[in-house]
Parts: C-alpha cells; structure tokens; sequence
C-alpha cells in the first residue's frame, strides 16, 4: 500500500495533494475547515487503489499548500481544483468534500456539470452557506486562536470524544493550517449563498452525516441536499460525529466506494 502513495508539493498556484492509487476512475478528495489532507490517512488503507486514482487535495493554507494565498473564495476554489484536475489530465472525475468543501461540490457541479461523474458531501455545508448569529459567530472566529475553543468545537461536534482527540486535532490544525487564512474561510462559510445556481442538479449525490454530529445533521441535509438536487441519497453513520473518516475509517471507506463503484461495473 505504502508504495501506491505519491506526495505532491504546491507549485506556483497548483495546489500540493497526495495521490493514492493508479485506476482508471478518478476521484478528487477536499477537506474540511479545520485540516488538511491527513484528515483522510486514516481511511486510505482501506480503499481499492486497483479501481481507483484518489487526489486527496490540500486547499490554498493548507498542508502541501500551505504557503499558497489567495482571496480564499468559493469560486478561487473551485477554479484551483479544476486546474489541477486539468494537469492531471482528468475529463470527467468524482468529487468529495467534506463540510465547508461540501458546497464546493456543488459549485464544482454546477460550473462543469459535464465532467463530475458523481458527488459525495460529507457532513457538508451547503451552498446556503453556514450563517451564524453574532455569539456562534464570535466562538467560531476564536478558534483561528484561541486553542481552548478549539477543543470545545472539535469535542461538540463529535459528540463529546476525548480530551486526546481534541488535542491530536488542535495539533494538527496548528501545524498544517495558516493562520492568515482560517478566518478568511470563515467568513467564505458564513456568507455564501448561490443556491439558485445549483437547484435542480442532476449530478447523482452521496450524502453522509454521522448521528452525532449536531448540527449537520439528516433533517439539515432533508432541507438542503436532497430537496435541491434531483438525484441524492442520505446515508447517516451510526455511532459517529463530524469526522466520519478518522472516527470511523473501514466503514467510511466501504460507503463511499460502494457509491463509487456505481460507475466501474
């Protein structure tokens, strides 16, 4: 397995990501607000490299990508991601985005709705964006410093885990996140909306929530995913909060390619 994985460094604008896999189905894979790539390392021992080519992305800030700036929009995103799947020579691919790459899913699926085969939205905010109150709000702009806050957020939305895991993920976020971009991203979250451009999609969707994930939750994918897009399923992940591919890696892995391999038979 170890040998199937390739790290790639950001170059000029062309955003750092880690390949796993050499098949011919091509899958690109974002994460979330709070860390990089290695969100997934736990899942990839459990994927079919034979079937499929998985790009697991780092964003501009983030990880291999980390001394990439920019404006930090929806739309910059969207476009970097097309670029490198241009590089690698990609036509037509799958997406996964997992929470604030969730809505750059939808984006993705709404500017080239003729190249994403298939799109999985993890725990994901929407192209309504995530809008919060001025007390959420200014908890959630104090976690870009403050690391107990941090702790709190990543213990709540998991359902209450560990004091360890809360730390393992404040670790990771401080190693491998910039600083200057965490509230940009933030305030990319807060205001988005473009619901109108993506209504009526019919990019098959995949969504996945874990039952203890509190506030992106089965009933918020009813309101959002699966009442706009035409083609979309509900998966909820027992036992399971925000970070269903670190908490829950083996099970994480066979739904995804479950929903993947929909294409490769």
């Amino acid at each position: 397995m170890k040998s199937q994985i390739h790290f790639y460094p950001a170059s000029d604008i062309r955003l750092g990501y880690t390949q796993l896999g050499n098949g011919s189905h091509h899958v690109l894979v974002m994460h979330d607000w709070l860390g990089d790539h290695s969100n997934y390392d736990a899942v990839m021992a459990y994927l079919d490299p034979g079937s499929f080519t998985y790009v697991f992305v780092d964003l501009r800030g983030y990880g291999r990508s980390i001394e990439l700036t920019g404006a930090f929009t929806i739309e910059e995103i969207a476009a970097d991601c097309f670029a490198l799947v241009d590089q690698l020579g990609w036509e037509r691919f799958h997406v996964i985005g997992h929470s604030m790459t969730g809505m750059i899913t939808q984006r993705m699926a709404a500017d080239a709705p003729h190249r994403i085969k298939g799109a999985v939205a993890v725990c994901p905010i929407s192209a309504a964006g995530n809008p919060l109150n001025p007390e959420a709000l200014a908890f959630f702009a104090s976690t870009c410093e403050d690391d107990e806050s941090f702790r709190r957020l990543v213990k709540y939305v998991t359902g209450g885990l560990s004091d360890e895991w809360a730390s393992y993920k404040l670790r990771q976020n401080r190693e491998r996140v910039a600083p200057d971009c965490r509230p940009r991203y933030l305030d990319m979250m807060v205001g988005a909306n473009f619901v109108e451009d993506i209504r009526g999609l019919d990019t098959p969707y995949l969504v996945i929530v874990g039952d203890k994930d509190p506030g992106l939750d089965a009933e918020a994918m009813k309101k959002t995913f699966l009442a706009w897009h035409r083609n979309a399923e509900l998966q909820v992940m027992p036992n399971c909060g925000h970070y269903p591919m670190q908490e829950c890696p083996p099970y994480f892995a066979t739904i995804v390619e479950r929903f993947l391999k929909r294409d490769v038979d």
